[in-house]
């Protein structure tokens, strides 16, 4: 596909999207109302440090903090919005954020809507007296969001702009780095660049139900007593639609694991350094991803701190992944629609998705592509039942293609549907079994 094309379809993409998206947003509601028409007077950056700093002359326009009246800061054009270790109930909206706006550890108590922001950083790694930033993040129109972390609350029907590769109009970095979760809702969003959710050992639960832990500074008065051996976390990623150039737009991770398993600058109760257990499920569920594929890149990690693994889930399910290059010399770069690597110990669902290549011109090249070209892919898989079912291949080299899997892994393939494959199912010898395979 030409350059310029790509130009054309990209901006046409981005105007019905954005269209889409105010139509549906605007009909969700909110915890407050502001007026989408205010008039945004310029200002200078706005930083609150405590709950007696909500001020007019911090840019409160109304309330008084508490849930029912609520900090209003809004109808703002500044630089810089910076709200941190606050326990007060505020909604920030109808601004224009050119530079960042930070949200550092101001509890379940926030509500961010309609506002146009360069960048988001939610719950950055330093000290801290606040719970974690959670509540409503909705209808934003964000740059980029540089660091969403520790987020347990609600982030729906924003738009990410992404930021162009420097050659090109071609989304090859990170739209969103999603760090660290428990229970949290991302979904219904438009995003421009690929997206990242890494586990963090160091934010969790006591089950899937509750709510995650406080490991900040005077933990001891927010119950140091917790139970740090058995961390639970769970994650909902849906209905996405992500745009990235590849090789993955959606990406679920937990390399360096320990770096983001223990203490740290935001994270001081040294109960976290002990030996533990991790409970995880991961739901990525409705996304349609376009350019690139999905990939679980380590699920329950060799960590010298865990005692062993528990079984997770990973659920992966109803996604639409359409690969696509801008030339014929990506056929030899392009990965897998659905990779999932390194898992261990985990209920795997690869249910109901539909991942469509981009066939070559000449169909002989068909065959020389690079070997990790499958509709989905299973590789160094440990201790795991995996069900791969109902999914629809198209143009690629293999439909499911598996690699160093033990003779601990079951797995089952059926009503696979293929169109433009080679061959719909293909496993080497490093695989000890064999799987229940019916077309």
């Amino acid at each position: 596909m030409a350059l310029r094309q790509r130009h054309r379809k990209l901006g046409l993409v981005a105007t019905i999207v954005g269209l889409l998206l105010a139509t549906v947003a605007y009909a969700q509601p909110v915890a407050a109302s502001v007026s989408p028409s205010e008039e945004r007077a310029s200002r200078n950056d706005i930083t609150i440090t405590g709950d007696t700093q909500f001020t007019t002359s911090n840019g409160v326009r109304t309330g008084s903090g508490t849930h029912h009246d609520p900090y209003v800061i809004s109808g703002w054009q500044l630089r810089n919005l910076t709200i941190r270790d606050t326990d007060a109930y505020v909604v920030i909206a109808n601004n224009t954020v050119t530079g960042r706006l930070t949200l550092n550890w101001n509890g379940d108590r926030v509500t961010v809507v309609d506002n146009e922001v360069a960048d988001l950083r939610v719950n950055q790694n330093v000290k801290r007296t606040g719970a974690a930033t959670s509540g409503l993040i909705a209808r934003n129109t964000f740059g980029i969001v540089g660091q969403l972390r520790h987020f347990d609350g609600i982030f729906e029907h924003n738009l990410v702009k992404g930021r162009p590769s420097v050659f090109d109009s071609v989304f090859e970095q990170r739209g969103v780095n999603f760090d660290g979760f428990h229970g949290s809702r991302f979904r219904n969003n438009t995003i421009y660049g690929y997206m990242e959710v890494r586990l963090h050992g160091h934010h969790h639960g006591s089950s899937f139900d509750a709510g995650s832990h406080y490991h900040g500074a005077g933990h001891e008065e927010h119950g140091a007593m917790v139970d740090h051996s058995k961390r639970y976390h769970e994650v909902f990623i849906s209905n996405n639609r992500i745009y990235a150039d590849g090789p993955h737009a959606l990406v679920y991770t937990d390399t360096a694991h320990s770096a983001n398993d223990r203490t740290a600058a935001s994270e001081t109760n040294t109960a976290l350094n002990g030996d533990h257990v991790h409970y995880t499920r991961v739901h990525l569920v409705g996304n349609k991803l376009h350019g690139g594929g999905l990939m679980v890149d380590v699920f329950n990690a060799d960590d010298r701190n865990h005692v062993g693994t528990k079984r997770g889930v990973i659920d992966i399910r109803d996604n639409r992944i359409e690969l696509e290059s801008d030339s014929d010399e990506q056929l030899w770069t392009r990965e897998d629609g659905i990779w999932i690597y390194r898992a261990t110990d985990a209920t795997v669902n690869v249910i109901g998705n539909t991942i469509i290549g981009e066939a070559p011109q000449d169909r002989e090249l068909l065959d020389q592509r690079l070997v990790r070209d499958a509709g989905i892919f299973l590789s160094d898989i440990d201790l795991a039942d995996v069900t791969i079912h109902d999914n629809e291949v198209t143009d690629l080299l293999y439909g499911v293609k598996a690699s160093r899997m033990t003779a601990s892994v079951q797995w089952s393939i059926t009503e696979l549907r293929t169109n433009g494959v080679a061959e719909p199912v293909y496993y080497d010898e490093s695989v000890k079994n064999r799987p229940r395979y019916e077309p």
